[in-house]
């Protein structure tokens, strides 16, 4: 599908049931951008509307654009700001989880090249997703971290104008 920059319309198109529903287990997107709309018009209202009745995970991975492979590894911010924004942020909006940088771009000839480590690690991740998802709640396993800062000053799970225990009674109790 090469129609445009909304990606919703393969995914309902091709991947879907007539309900919204998927008929994949996870969906990892490649591209990095947004899910509708790509970086310059991203439509994250209608990409929840979309993920939501799809209820599948959804994982965004991205190729180094700004940087080489070597540059990212060395930099003491990591991934460029722009890719940050643009790659990691806007998709999260959407709802996508686990950004994992997949592709490197050769610091010679600007070309991306797969690194087969990183693809191996998203693929682990999407099948484990896949699992997760089938598994009955009663197998599942779940961490809770609290946020407590300043240490030893009784702040153990707050955070500002959220309820933490009220939230994490409430995921307990759906699961």
């Amino acid at each position: 599908y090469t129609g445009g920059l909304d990606f919703s319309v393969p995914m309902t198109q091709y991947m879907a049931r007539d309900s919204g529903e998927g008929m994949v287990d996870t969906v990892v997107n490649l591209t990095g951008f947004s899910l509708c709309g790509g970086p310059a018009s991203q439509d994250a209202k209608k990409s929840k509307e979309v993920l939501m009745k799809f209820n599948r995970p959804y994982l965004v991975s991205i190729p180094l654009v700004f940087q080489s492979f070597t540059e990212w590894q060395e930099s003491d911010l990591g991934l460029h700001p722009v890719q940050v924004a643009l790659q990691v942020a806007l998709p999260e909006i959407d709802g996508a989880i686990e950004p994992i940088i997949y592709a490197g771009r050769d610091g010679q000839s600007g070309r991306a090249i797969p690194m087969q480590d990183r693809i191996n690690a998203l693929a682990t991740r999407a099948l484990n997703w896949a699992r997760l998802r089938k598994k009955q709640n009663a197998e599942k396993k779940v961490c809770i971290c609290l946020f407590q800062f300043p240490p030893d000053k009784g702040n153990v799970g707050t955070a500002a104008y959220l309820d933490v225990f009220g939230s994490i009674f409430s995921v307990l109790k759906k699961l």
